[in-house]
């Protein structure tokens, strides 16, 4: 089983379970506040729904960018420490417009069933940082 992660939309979180791309299950979160934290929370619905365990897993699909700072960090910590100690791979997708969930899984598939070791996933941003010390007037 293969785990499609995307926090990366508006107001949603999108996950799927699938053996191969023809076969998906998808699970799909509201959010409120834009927020990622609830991940875990939404993954141990999906896979409870599924009938599945965790160790069932075979390897991750994760959209890592372009989009929020810190959503894409929470999103990757999650999925890169599953793939740690699941010892499987995880594959990251950058976000094109246009382009569907269910298409990133088609385009992945080929490579994320071939991979077999674990490799972190860097984040994938489409600016430079923005973090600066707010300027206090005198």
């Amino acid at each position: 089983m293969f785990l499609f992660i995307n926090s990366l939309q508006e107001k949603k979180i999108s996950l799927a379970l699938f053996e191969n791309p023809s076969h998906i299950k998808w699970f799909e979160e509201i959010i409120k506040n834009k927020s990622k934290e609830n991940i875990l929370a939404i993954l141990d619905k999906a896979i409870k729904q599924s009938k599945k365990k965790i160790k069932n897993l075979q390897g991750i699909i994760i959209v890592n960018g372009p989009g929020s700072f810190v959503g894409i960090r929470i999103v990757l910590s999650v999925a890169n420490t599953l793939g740690w100690v699941l010892s499987i791979p995880v594959k990251g997708v950058n976000i094109s417009e246009g382009i569907t969930n269910t298409d990133l899984i088609k385009k992945s598939w080929s490579q994320i069933s071939k991979r077999k070791k674990y490799r972190a996933v860097q984040p994938f941003y489409n600016r430079e940082p923005n973090i600066t010390i707010v300027k206090q007037k005198i």
